[in-house]
């Protein structure tokens, strides 16, 4: 009984999946926009503020493109799942026998896997950048200040 109620969830599909994988990657690249815009204002200014105000500044929304780089993999993961669930359920269904049956559905979940990485790769990258600049600038500034 359990398992039938959570198979009509399942067979839903990659859609939602891909839906939030979209979203994610629309926020990711707002996000490394911005902090590139910030990074470049904060620079100028930076030997002017207070450390630890200056930290903050610098952090801001990076949390979102470390959560996303780590996550991204993972839900393009449970996408490609529910495509090949989908996939054994229509075939188990007697829709049709054969590699024609099962093949558009698991080509349609790998998609969930390759979008689950077309956001985690850059996400990862932008995080490693801003944070390595991040680190120079704050030692530039400790030096500046020694």
């Amino acid at each position: 009984m359990l398992t039938e109620k959570l198979l009509t969830i399942a067979i839903i599909g990659v859609d939602p999946v891909l839906w939030v994988l979209l979203m994610m990657s629309v926020v990711s690249v707002f996000v490394m926009s911005e902090r590139a815009l910030a990074f470049r204002a904060l620079e100028r200014e930076a030997h002017q503020m207070h450390e630890a105000a200056l930290r903050l500044l610098l952090e801001k929304r990076l949390g979102i493109l470390a959560t996303f780089g780590n996550n991204a993999p993972f839900i393009g993961l449970f996408g490609t799942v529910l495509g090949v669930i989908d996939a054994f359920h229509t075939l188990g269904a007697g829709a049709g026998f054969g590699v024609e049956a099962v093949m558009g559905g698991i080509s349609e979940a790998l998609v969930a896997t390759a979008a689950g990485l077309f956001v985690a790769i850059p996400s990862v990258i932008a995080y490693n950048y801003f944070v390595r600049r991040m680190r120079m600038l704050m030692l530039m500034r400790e030096a500046e200040a020694s």
